[in-house]
């Protein structure tokens, strides 16, 4: 009995010492919270085999895909077949394009609006050419969508170079924005003018008028994603800078001592990596992500693909981002570096900030539990291409992706919870201009997930023909 009991207890020690380590295991591989040891946070798998969604030229980009909602009527659809729309622009152009589909797999096809106004037939789903009270606009581009289901409305926030500066008969300075505006729709397809590019009534880019001059109103700084936290609005811009919204009764109503200027307000506190660190190189303060890549910390990172290279957005910055929010008030931002020298940063990468504090200037990068800033690789145009190679052996790039560098982004997050990357890449084939000329797509799954294993041996098999 003396000996069944020792061996009995030798049993349960052995036992929980293989569940110590298995727990252990697990926590470093599920936590999230040490990239360097666990690997990337997501696989992937290509949308549509690869295939390539749009291409308008070599300054094709600024992805944004939303699901159509259930309260749109059919006939009030893009097709009565359409589920998605995803809208683009490009670099230079003037007008916001939009694609649907039945299916995030495709196909994709084109939709304008129609209807000649100045002259113009009307393009995509916002056209300041036929807009006579716009066609001086410089550009616009870069729209980032917005389903606002309380208000059964589209929000689209959009980049642009509106019209020439002018005095008013008061002298007032109106000046030239170059910077972000913001418009509505009522079903996702129409966001001109209705007063001088049939717009819908109630709808279309939100205007300030002062001393009989009309303008949009200025938003905010360029290239604009932005997101809702607590009930507020805020967006991530260019160099990944935070601002904030008047108020959750007004977000997009002009500033009230300013009604020609910037509306939201922009976070300028110094995060303390800047002021210890980054400063050193990096004379300007923009933003925690833009102070983490400036930084010592930056260039010893172990997930930095140029160990000993800092980012200090002067020329080379980060650039274009799109943002998604996860549990916990954590924001997760995926970025790519544009005007890189030799592009050095060619993929497509990944920050969190924690924005849990109520007050916005006090957001910072999120760290692990070993005080390690979490940033990662998210994909290479080796990835991708390798990936279309394997389910597509006769790639053509007319069809088919073939990147030699990634760029602009839009994260999608469909009702059933998976999550898509929306990207712009330059062809090997066709060029393009900083990492913009051609969309494609990818599913991200959680890495080690079940379904992350289906699909990375469903693309080993090669294209059925």
């Amino acid at each position: 009995m003396k000996d069944f009991r020792l061996t009995f207890l030798r049993v349960v020690s052995y036992c929980k010492g293989i569940l110590a380590i298995a727990i252990g295991m697990l926590l470093t591989i599920t936590s999230g919270m040490n990239l360097s040891e666990a690997g990337p946070t997501y696989e992937f798998q290509l949308v549509g085999n690869g295939n390539v969604i749009a291409r308008d030229g070599p300054k094709t980009g600024f992805p944004s895909v939303v699901r159509v909602p259930d309260w749109v009527p059919v006939e009030e659809r893009a097709h009565p077949r359409a589920r998605y729309y995803l809208y683009y622009g490009t670099h230079h152009g003037k007008h916001i394009y939009m694609k649907w589909a039945e299916n995030l797999e495709g196909e994709w096809e084109d939709f304008n609006l129609g209807g000649t106004y100045n002259h113009f037939s009307r393009r995509g789903v916002l056209d300041v050419r036929s807009d006579p009270a716009r066609s001086t606009y410089g550009h616009i581009a870069a729209p980032d969508v917005h389903v606002d289901h309380a208000s059964r409305q589209f929000i689209m926030f959009y980049h642009g170079q509106n019209q020439p500066e002018v005095v008013t008969a008061t002298g007032r300075k109106v000046p030239q924005h170059h910077e972000n505006f913001v418009a509505t729709s009522r079903y996702g397809l129409n966001f001109n003018d209705p007063l001088t590019c049939g717009g819908e009534p109630g709808h279309g880019p939100k205007t300030v008028t002062v001393d009989g001059v009309t303008r949009d109103i200025c938003i905010g700084p360029a290239y604009q994603r932005a997101f809702q936290v607590r009930g507020e609005w805020y967006s991530l811009s260019k160099r990944a800078v935070i601002s904030k919204s008047l108020g959750r009764d007004n977000p997009f109503e002009p500033n009230p001592e300013d009604p020609f200027g910037m509306a939201w307000t922009s976070a300028a506190t110094p995060t303390q990596l800047w002021l210890e660190d980054a400063r050193k190189v990096q004379r300007k303060y923009f933003s925690p992500a833009a102070a983490f890549l400036a930084s010592s910390e930056f260039e010893n990172h172990p997930q930095n693909p140029n160990p000993g290279i800092r980012i200090l957005s002067q020329e080379e910055r980060i650039n274009h981002l799109s943002v998604c929010l996860l549990p916990n008030d954590i924001l997760e931002i995926f970025f790519y570096i544009r005007q890189d020298i030799n592009d050095r940063y060619d993929g497509l990468y990944r920050l969190l900030y924690d924005v849990r504090d109520p007050d916005f200037r006090k957001w910072d990068v999120l760290r692990n539990d070993q005080g390690v800033v979490e940033f990662e690789v998210v994909l290479t145009p080796e990835d991708i291409l390798n990936a279309v190679q394997r389910v597509r052996p006769t790639l053509k790039p007319m069809y088919h992706a073939d990147p030699v560098s990634l760029g602009t982004s839009g994260i999608f997050v469909d009702d059933d919870g998976k999550k898509y990357l929306f990207f712009s890449y330059v062809s090997k084939k066709f060029s393009g201009e900083e990492g913009e000329g051609q969309i494609t797509a990818v599913r991200l799954f959680p890495r080690h997930s079940r379904d992350a294993s289906k699909e990375r041996l469903s693309q080993n098999s090669p294209e059925k023909r």
